[in-house]
């Protein structure tokens, strides 16, 4: 996917690779799973893919792959 487009119709960008907008995380107990020497294909596809706006900050996670829509997180004042 090389962009989506914001609630505040900023259009982000992930063509860039490594993309400064998009980030990997993973849970502490799925974490756990990986011990030893780990299989670094196998972890990136247990992480969960986030996009952050660079215009408002929200935070668009996409927890089931780019095929599903995002949750969106708001930064609150």
């Amino acid at each position: 996917m090389p962009k989506i487009k914001c609630v505040c119709e900023c259009i982000i960008s992930l063509s860039e690779i490594p993309s400064p907008n998009q980030y990997l995380i993973i849970s502490d107990i799925e974490m756990d799973n990986y011990v030893g020497k780990v299989d670094i294909e196998q972890l990136y596809m247990e992480m969960k893919i986030v996009v952050k706006c660079p215009n408002c900050g929200r935070l668009h996670i996409f927890n089931e792959g780019f095929d599903k829509a995002p949750i969106i997180y708001r930064i609150d004042n």
